[in-house]
């Protein structure tokens, strides 16, 4: 790439500013390419206890913007900040029988080489990428109402009754963005968030009552039980001094308006105890009372782009939480939206719509996937996956190899290969060559 990089003909106009929004306004910053980011609150924020970065995401952190894997390595736990515990510093999870005559045994101990379980309260990440953005790019209070594409650009309405007009749109608008309506009209209403047949219990409990429940080390090690129709998870955060918890369980219906419902301890226990069996007793005893999380899902849609327009992260492809894979699907996608906007030979707003077509012919099909992988999975560690059961042998290969699809990808290749779809793109334009 030459020293000095051409003018951009366009400027990106960036809808929602979580984790996604900002990783991409960063990448796109330190390459030279104008943007402006409108969100909706008074100022960035993020909702949810935590996130985890897998480590295909870790790695691509920094080839966005070395800043990014700075802060959020500076902000995660792991498990050396166990003192005794550094040993399980590769660690992913280990994961434990939770029923059958090997109740309480650990079936393997899963790494995620190099990085290990490294988790970061999602607010305290997001308060730190917003220290890259420059608050003259930032507009609040903009709920994207309706867009439109012009001859010369996409015209946004937002909710305070003020417009914009952008050269190109991503969308990073969440599970109910207003921008994938504008990138498929036709398919919008079923793709809509419905219940997956899966709720959950989450709570977070301070390291001491966790070790009362469980003993030092199941406590200060990241864990994962596996039940017979129902799994769980404990993992410590705050610098190994809270865990969180969490169990999923299937119901059939879920008659609540809201995503959460009310439930009590008595709840969870009459849910949990007949399949996860009596090694997690001790802590189901000293979980408080919770709510109940209905988990969703999406139908995969045909396309993430629209000419001018795009969309990214869960408004692309929101998935289950069965993979810990939600945050770093979007961390790819702001990778490779990254370097194909900033590329030298993407200037003209044509350039523009030939990387957005790359970037959905390449990262579609993987994100799409890995949407239908997380699924599966729920099923996999709940020991009802079709073929697999609680086959120990069956199980184990299951688990590594869709992990292994999942963590060790090449990132940079990635890119590249996205890379070369978008420069031949640019060639049959410029040779008038039609797609049709």
């Amino acid at each position: 790439m030459p020293s000095v990089r051409p003018v951009k003909e366009f400027t990106v106009a960036i809808v929602g500013g979580g984790i996604g929004g900002l990783t991409l306004v960063a990448g796109l910053l330190r390459r030279g390419v104008p943007v402006r980011i409108y969100e909706s609150a008074p100022a960035f924020k993020e909702i949810g206890l935590g996130v985890t970065i897998g480590p295909a995401a870790h790695r691509a952190m920094p080839l966005i913007d070395p800043q990014i894997r700075e802060l959020y390595d500076s902000l995660i736990t792991t498990h050396a900040d166990s003192p005794g515990y550094e040993r399980f510093q590769q660690t992913w999870f280990e994961v434990i029988w939770a029923t059958g005559d090997k109740a309480g045994e650990v079936l393997l101990d899963l790494k995620a080489l190099p990085s290990g379980q490294t988790t970061v309260r999602r607010a305290d990440f997001l308060d730190a990428l917003v220290s890259l953005i420059p608050p003259e790019i930032a507009n609040f209070g903009k709920r994207l109402v309706s867009l439109s594409e012009t001859p010369t650009g996409v015209d946004l309405l937002f909710e305070d009754g003020t417009s914009a007009t952008a050269d190109v749109v991503v969308g990073c608008d969440g599970i109910r963005s207003t921008v994938k309506e504008f990138v498929v009209p036709e398919e919008y209403q079923h793709s809509l968030p419905r219940y997956s047949g899966m709720y959950g219990y989450r709570a977070v409990l301070d390291m001491e009552t966790m070790v009362k429940a469980v003993g030092d080390h199941r406590a200060r090690v990241s864990s994962m039980y596996l039940g017979q129709g129902a799994y769980g998870i404990t993992y410590p955060i705050a610098r190994a001094k809270k865990v969180n918890a969490a169990f999923y369980t299937f119901g059939d219906k879920w008659d609540s308006e809201t995503w959460i419902r009310p439930a009590s301890k008595s709840d969870m226990i009459k849910d949990l105890r007949p399949v996860m069996g009596g090694s997690v007793d001790g802590l189901l005893q000293h979980m408080p009372d919770t709510s109940q999380w209905a988990i969703f899902e999406q139908t995969p849609i045909s396309t993430f782009v629209r000419s001018r327009v795009a969309i990214m992260g869960d408004a692309a492809h929101s998935c289950t939480p069965h993979q810990g894979a939600g945050a770093g699907q979007a961390i790819e996608d702001s990778h490779v939206l990254a370097e194909l906007l900033g590329d030298a030979r993407v200037v003209r707003v044509e350039d523009a719509i030939a990387a957005f077509q790359a970037y959905d012919a390449i990262r579609r099909p993987r994100s799409q996937k890995v949407v239908e992988t997380s699924k599966q999975s729920a099923y996999l560690l709940s020991l009802c996956l079709d073929g697999v059961g609680a086959d120990e042998m069956k199980f184990k290969l299951a688990l590594q190899e869709r992990l292994h699809w999942l963590w060790d990808i090449d990132v940079e290749e990635q890119v590249e290969r996205a890379r070369a779809y978008m420069l031949e793109r640019m060639m049959r334009g410029s040779q008038g060559v039609s797609d049709v």
